[in-house]
């Protein structure tokens, strides 16, 4: 739910439960108001059929005062005025039929010229309900039509306000860490987004800056420990053509030599993770995974018919866009993966339909937790020439591209998919 929206419902229902309050105050305050008035009119009336008792006069359009009963007297020996709401059943005109009216009763017990009367005065409150909803309702429709003019002025003003932090927010999503240009952002005369902007501003320059250092550090680190090494395996092959060398000797040469092809190739392996990391790779093309599973096949032949494996192929031709050295890698390692954990005389399926590319290979059981398959140094077997990062550059290629990658076994089978639609 968005910002604008959630205060427009809070006020709203705000201003909803203040309109009720205001509605129940306002009839309880017009109720009070014109019963007062009606209680006035009828006092009077009792004063004038008191005025018409005690003069003499007839009651020309009063009924005639009833006397108080043995019963009654001793109910209200003294004066008493009593207001009351009452309900009289009064014939419809023209209906012919009778209902009840709700009236205003005021019930007098008063001693005149010696002689102890009941007086009651009643006036019709229909009106006055009708008079009291007339005016509620009334104030209810103006107050519907100021709250609609508010909502409306409201979404506009606040619209117009936070269009720039809506552009600076489109903005920023499109920023990417590896632009050496500065963000551009929508400029604003609210102090808090003005204080915003500056922010933004502030750490993605020190992202772009922290990017190019570990970008920098990464790839001179790595071309400097390439040197050295280098050199290391030159002269260990060197010492191991000495023909003067003990056995002893050789093997230690040899145990040198393999380290530091190891740890050439652990330097090589974990550039090109920083690389994709950092998604340095960023021109796609049209690339065609059946050309480059065929040409990966013919790389790995010898590796394939040292443990005879058989490798069967089911490719479409349809193609994905993506960047070409990635997908080289990607295709690579998968192929590597499979035969380097394969078993002797075993077999490799792979699969590339409906954008969906499954590496199946048979193999040892895996020794380990599947969801901890695609770590770094998380290796499936203890195989020495194995690093432990293959199947991490793999999942690191994926989670750059947003493809989705699983992992399954049923027996002895093992079962890599690459889902390119994510």
């Amino acid at each position: 739910m968005k910002l604008i929206e959630r205060t427009g419902r809070t006020y709203l229902f705000l201003s909803v439960i203040i309109s009720l309050l205001f509605g129940g105050i306002l009839i309880f305050v017009l109720t009070k108001v014109m019963n007062s008035r009606l209680d006035e009119q009828l006092f009077y009336n009792k004063e004038v059929i008191a005025k018409r008792i005690k003069y003499d006069i007839p009651l020309t359009i009063f009924d005639e005062p009833v006397e108080l009963n043995d019963a009654e007297n001793r109910m209200y020996p003294n004066d008493t005025v009593i207001y009351k709401d009452t309900l009289i059943l009064r014939a419809i005109k023209g209906e012919g039929v009778n209902e009840f009216e709700k009236y205003r009763q005021l019930k007098a017990y008063e001693t005149l010229h010696g002689t102890r009367y009941k007086i009651v005065a009643r006036n019709s409150l229909v009106r006055n309900q009708d008079f009291i909803w007339v005016i509620v309702l009334s104030t209810f429709i103006i107050i519907l039509l100021l709250l609609t003019g508010l909502w409306i002025l409201n979404t506009q003003i606040a619209k117009n306000i936070w269009k720039p932090f809506n552009t600076n927010l489109d903005r920023l999503k499109n920023f990417s860490i590896q632009d050496q240009n500065p963000i551009e952002l929508e400029p604003s005369n609210i102090d808090e987004f003005k204080q915003l902007n500056t922010s933004i501003k502030s750490l993605t320059q020190k992202l772009q800056s922290d990017f190019n250092n570990l970008k920098e550090f990464s790839e001179n680190a790595s071309h400097e420990m390439q040197t050295p090494l280098a050199i290391m395996l030159s002269k260990i092959e060197l010492l191991l053509q000495n023909p003067e060398l003990k056995r002893e000797q050789t093997l230690q040469l040899q145990s040198i030599y393999q380290a530091t092809k190891r740890l050439s190739k652990l330097s090589k392996t974990l550039l090109l993770l920083a690389k994709v990391e950092n998604q340095q790779f960023n021109v796609k093309e049209e690339i065609s995974l059946k050309d480059l599973i065929e040409k990966q096949l013919e790389n790995y032949e010898d590796f394939i018919i040292n443990k005879n494996i058989t490798v069967t192929t089911d490719l479409s031709d349809k193609t994905i866009e993506a960047n070409s050295m990635l997908v080289d890698t990607l295709i690579s390692n998968l192929l590597s993966n499979a035969i380097k954990h394969n078993v002797q005389d075993g077999k490799i399926e792979i699969t590339y339909y409906r954008d969906i590319l499954i590496f199946s290979n048979t193999g040892k059981p895996l020794q380990q937790n599947p969801e901890n398959l695609f770590n770094r140094f998380k290796k499936a077997s203890n195989l020495k020439d194995s690093l432990g990062l293959g199947l991490s550059i793999v999942k690191q290629i994926c989670d750059v591209n947003n493809w989705n990658l699983s992992y399954a076994q049923e027996d002895d089978l093992h079962q890599i998919s690459v889902f390119f639609q994510s």
